[in-house]
């Protein structure tokens, strides 16, 4: 049986207007690009800091926005599910269902621990409330994680729990899931959570990458993919060590900043604003030039 879940699904920012409003027409502009671009997915909803600030009508609409702007291509919505609370998070996952969404992504909610039993419940009623195709999501900066033994157990009694996305950086974690998993591995994909793993990721079996750092930088990201897909490992490790050079940098600016400013490079879409104070968007100009210098060094204009 196909994984349903391959390639480098993009994780895509959304833009604002200056009174904090969404900007659906420059939102679209960034859904349209990764789709025309060749993401083979668009993890919606799935940017965390983001989407808590966002209403759950508001991510329908983002969602909605998502889905016209694919239109045409390959590049599938994942509609992703990120509640306070299983009331929440239920009314998304009928909700997304009502939208006609061809996947969807759970995880635990953050904020407080669950039991093993409770966890099991949150995920289990939201998988039986629906057959679409879904990914089960370890969010790292959620701390809030699911065991290898709760995922291998929701993952045989769902035949929709399609995949497993692995965001926990833990290598010994991850060898557990996959012997949870080895009976379904012919099925059950194992998506890398992490920019920085993909690679590793890949090397034990991933069929997939959930990308943030692909909404700039897809071309970066699909060469690690491609080129581990074509056997050929020396180039693929070569350019994750680009992908990771990229990604040491910008996470020293806070929250998106570099992200969103790296948009002009590639997409040449111009992204504004955020729900968060404006400082959480300041890079200092030496730093941008910085930036500049780097991407043009690693030819990524000129491609």
């Amino acid at each position: 049986m196909a994984k349903y879940f391959n390639g480098i699904i993009s994780e895509p920012m959304i833009s604002y207007h200056e009174n904090g409003s969404i900007d659906f027409d420059t939102t679209a502009k960034i859904f349209s690009n990764l789709a025309q671009r060749g993401a083979s997915g668009l993890f919606v909803n799935g940017f965390g800091d983001e989407t808590y600030s966002l209403s759950l009508e508001e991510r329908l609409d983002v969602v909605k926005c998502a889905q016209e702007a694919v239109k045409g291509t390959d590049c599938m919505v994942v509609a992703v599910v990120f509640g306070t609370c299983l009331r929440d998070a239920m009314w998304l996952v009928r909700e997304y269902a009502k939208l006609d969404a061809k996947a969807m992504c759970i995880s635990l909610p953050p904020f407080y621990q669950m039991t093993e039993e409770a966890a099991y419940q949150y995920l289990a009623d939201q998988l039986r409330e629906t057959d679409i195709p879904t990914i089960v999501f370890n969010c790292r900066e959620m701390n809030e994680f699911i065991s290898p033994e709760l995922l291998g157990r929701v993952a045989h009694e769902f035949p929709n729990c399609l995949g497993y996305k692995d965001a926990k950086r833990d290598i010994i974690h991850l060898n557990w899931c996959l012997d949870e998993l080895d009976d379904i591995k012919d099925r059950f994909s194992i998506i890398s959570g992490s920019d920085a793993t993909l690679y590793t990721h890949m090397a034990m079996g991933a069929s997939a990458s959930v990308s943030f750092m692909s909404v700039p930088f897809l071309d970066q990201m699909k060469d690690i993919y491609d080129y581990f897909i074509a056997g050929e490992y020396e180039k693929a490790w070569q350019a994750q060590r680009i992908v990771l050079k990229l990604r040491t940098f910008m996470q020293r600016f806070p929250d998106s900043a570099a992200y969103i400013y790296a948009m002009k490079y590639t997409a040449k879409i111009n992204v504004r604003g955020t729900r968060h104070p404006k400082d959480m968007l300041y890079i200092p100009e030496e730093e941008l030039r910085k930036f500049d210098k780097m991407v043009e060094e690693f030819g990524i204009l000129d491609r």
